[in-house]
C-alpha cells in the first residue's frame, strides 16, 4: 500500500498537470525550485505543511482537501480524459453560481442536440 507522502505525490503531479504547470512555474508560486517540486512528486521528499499551503493555493482548493484527497483508499487512474475531466471539473469550480447554472443549461443543450437523430 502506498504512502501518504507517495499519494499527495500523485495529487501534486495529477494538479500541476491538469493546470498545465511545470515543475519551475510551480516552485515558483510557492516559492520553492523545480527540483524541489520533482522530489515531492517523486515522494523522496515530504512537504512542508506550508508548501501544501502553497500548493493548495496555487490548485485553488485547500491543504485539507488534498491531504484528505491523498488519503484515499481508491487509486487514481492516470488517463487523458481524467486529465481533461479534472481541468473541465476546475475551471468549472472557478465559475460564479449563476455562471455555473450557465454552463449547465448550456450541457444539457449540447448533450440534447448530440442525442437527436441526424436529419436529412
Amino acid at each position: 500500500m502506498a504512502s501518504l507522502t507517495e499519494r499527495l505525490a500523485d495529487v501534486i503531479k495529477r494538479k500541476r498537470q491538469r493546470d498545465r504547470f511545470t515543475q519551475s512555474d510551480l516552485g515558483a508560486r510557492i516559492g520553492a525550485s523545480g527540483s524541489y517540486i520533482s522530489a515531492l512528486e517523486a515522494a523522496t521528499t515530504s512537504p512542508r505543511i506550508s508548501d501544501i499551503e502553497g500548493l493548495a493555493t496555487a490548485f485553488r482548493t485547500t491543504g485539507f482537501d488534498m491531504i484528505c484527497e491523498a488519503a484515499k483508499q481508491d487509486g487514481y487512474t492516470f488517463s487523458a480524459s481524467n486529465r481533461e475531466r479534472d481541468a473541465f471539473l476546475s475551471l468549472y469550480d472557478s465559475l460564479s453560481p449563476e455562471n455555473k447554472q450557465h454552463a449547465r443549461t448550456y450541457l444539457l443543450f449540447l448533450r440534447e442536440l448530440q442525442d437527436r437523430p441526424p436529419q436529412e
